[in-house]
């Protein structure tokens, strides 16, 4: 019996496409992987919650080709391989010249009458 995830809890929504994705740990240790919502058929990741709330995502391999029915696993798809969102950063312009700076004006140290340097 696959399982499938909760339609709405821990769903939040993309920076660059607005699309509704799951944040999961894995599959390498201390990696984050933004998934799609829905499960999908043709997905190459199987996900399933920890008992903390949390999710988490493994490679499907040869040797398992499908999600396990024992660990309520779904077939999941990364996010970054369906963004339709580009790059929403724009490339900063190079300026023609540096930018001028002030000349800094120094206060007079104590004791010292102002506008005289010392000798």
């Amino acid at each position: 019996m696959p399982t499938t995830p909760h339609p709405t809890r821990g769903v939040t929504p993309c920076t660059r496409c607005g699309a509704p994705i799951r944040w999961a740990s894995g599959p390498q240790p201390g990696q984050r992987t933004p998934l799609n919502a829905l499960p999908s058929p043709a997905g190459g990741l199987a996900a399933r919650t920890t008992g903390l709330g949390g999710l988490v995502v493994r490679h499907l391999t040869a040797e398992e080709p499908n999600p396990l029915d024992a660990l309520l696993e779904w077939r999941a798809v990364a996010h970054w391989s369906s963004c339709t969102g580009g790059n929403t950063q724009q490339p900063t312009v190079p300026r023609s010249r540096p930018v001028r700076r002030r000349p800094t004006v120094q206060p007079p140290l104590w004791g010292q009458q102002p506008g005289r340097s010392p000798r």
